[in-house]
């Protein structure tokens, strides 16, 4: 049965819904402690100096105090992992293959060991919009540039391992929004065609993927990093918060 989706005086009547996961159903804020912790790492292995050290940081986007200043962190996982092989080989002399190396292991080492549990941070009205939807029938999937063992780590964080029944990331499809395959990929995982899906993202790529694989409706929504400028062409509705959408029940 199809699940009614009410937003700005839309109403959708969908079974498969598709988000984004950072600025959509997670805050950013997490992502400068975990830069932080990229960026110790590095250098203790590297064994950099303070100096050194900081320049990675300031890379890597740490300093959340300046404005705009978001370094890698707005970057998918694999264009974020080879920019900071990069630097590491043009700012300090290491051979290429042997920094993507490195950066993948610490990369990974983080992702295992960081407590996520203490740092993530809902948007506001994710946790509800998911237990709506899930309460009425419907099915949830994450479509992200995150890596898929990365992006269930933040959900198994917030609880919330019950509420999404699918993860596409990048090691699942490698072909990035806003190409139609991520959202193609997800609704084939969750058994229903896109014509009977909506999907939501902080950003137009995550829209524009939606229109190019059929989606029935877009939404964007003003908690990540894309401007209202930017979402309005592609969105069916646009929201300042998930907490202005509801599930009708």
């Amino acid at each position: 049965m199809a699940v009614r989706f009410r937003a700005q005086g839309r109403e959708f009547h969908a079974v498969a819904f598709l988000f984004d996961k950072d600025g959509t159903l997670i805050t950013f804020d997490h992502w400068f402690r975990v830069m932080e912790e990229r960026a110790r790492r590095l250098s203790q292995r590297l064994g950099l100096s303070a100096r050194e050290a900081a320049a990675l940081a300031d890379f890597l986007g740490v300093d959340r105090g300046r404005l705009g200043h978001w370094g890698i962190i707005p970057l998918p996982r694999p264009e974020a992992e080879a920019a900071t092989a990069q630097f590491l080989a043009q700012r300090f002399g290491l051979a290429l293959p042997e920094a993507g190396k490195l950066v993948q292991e610490v990369f990974a080492e983080v992702d295992a060991g960081f407590p996520f549990d203490r740092h993530l941070r809902p948007v506001p009205g994710a946790e509800e919009l998911l237990k709506g939807i899930k309460r009425a029938g419907g099915k949830v999937a994450v479509v992200t540039h995150d890596i898929a063992s990365a992006a269930q780590n933040h959900l198994r964080a917030l609880g919330w391992e019950e509420l999404v029944d699918a993860v596409v990331g990048l090691d699942v499809c490698p072909v990035k929004k806003p190409a139609p395959d991520p959202v193609l990929c997800a609704c084939r995982s969750l058994g229903h065609r896109p014509q009977e899906a909506v999907i939501v993202g902080d950003m137009p790529w995550d829209l524009q993927a939606g229109r190019a694989a059929g989606c029935q409706g877009t939404v964007g929504v003003l908690t990540g990093l894309g401007t209202a400028e930017e979402l309005s062409p592609w969105a069916d509705v646009l929201l300042g918060s998930l907490r202005e959408g509801y599930i009708a029940e």
